[in-house]
């Protein structure tokens, strides 16, 4: 067995069950003072409902992922660079840009309920629920239809790195991207937080930003990308954009 086909084989080999539920229970640590400790109130409702509603996303996605799918478990871990972009350093500012609206997302809503900034009416936060069951999916799919989903701006060539066009990336672009979206909106309404929109949107332009580097990237280092753009006009909304 040559070193290709060793690394192929440690691609597709399972993570560390315990590890993965681990990294679950991660998820909830670090999200829960972000929520609580702003809005003074460890009775938040919305909160916990949330809490409870990503865990058991969290948990049966990594589970799932890790029987059908763990390279891309492995590539979402994976923070360091295969190789030198255009990209590379776009990346250094984008993403610390990201984490901060990434934090303004849980911050803001916190404020926004230990200030009473906002009304907001329960069938709105109904919706909001709806938009992040929606966006779980997009995002599950994503990943389920694409093992080579990186956090980072990189061509991994040394995992066979190509385009992928069916499932979810039949419809646009950049699915992953359009579920994150969803999610910031999604969040902030189930949270009961208008002024949370505000981070929600700066996202938009934040992901239209990183998507401009991202295909100059795929465009340069990846065949049948090119085609690809052609094939799939739309990068994050049918129809739309």
């Amino acid at each position: 067995m040559n070193e290709t086909d060793q690394q192929t084989d440690n691609q597709d080999k399972p993570l560390n069950t315990t590890l993965m539920i681990f990294l679950s229970l991660f998820s909830i640590i670090f999200q829960l003072p972000l929520l609580f400790l702003p809005a003074r109130n460890w009775y938040w409702i919305e909160a916990w409902i949330y809490l409870i509603f990503f865990y058991i996303f969290m948990l049966a996605q990594i589970l799932i992922l890790n029987k059908k799918n763990p390279q891309v478990l492995r590539n979402r871990i994976n923070t360091k660079k295969s190789g030198l972009t255009k990209a590379e350093g776009a990346d250094k500012w984008i993403l610390p840009l990201l984490s901060i609206n990434f934090l303004g997302l849980f911050l803001i809503p916190g404020f926004d309920e230990g200030n009473g900034w906002s009304e907001v009416h329960i069938i709105i936060e109904i919706i909001g629920f709806l938009i992040l069951g929606v966006s779980f999916y997009i995002l599950y799919r994503s990943m389920l239809d694409n093992a080579f989903a990186s956090k980072v701006l990189d061509i991994r060539k040394d995992s066979g790195h190509k385009v992928v066009d069916t499932g979810s990336y039949a419809i646009v672009r950049h699915p992953m991207y359009t579920g994150f979206l969803l999610m910031g909106f999604g969040l902030t309404l189930a949270l009961g937080s208008w002024y949370g929109l505000i981070p929600a949107a700066l996202f938009i332009v934040i992901l239209v930003i990183r998507i401009k580097y991202e295909e100059e990237m795929l465009i340069e280092g990846l065949e049948g990308y090119e085609e690809y753009k052609l094939k799939v006009k739309y990068k994050l909304l049918p129809k739309i954009y």
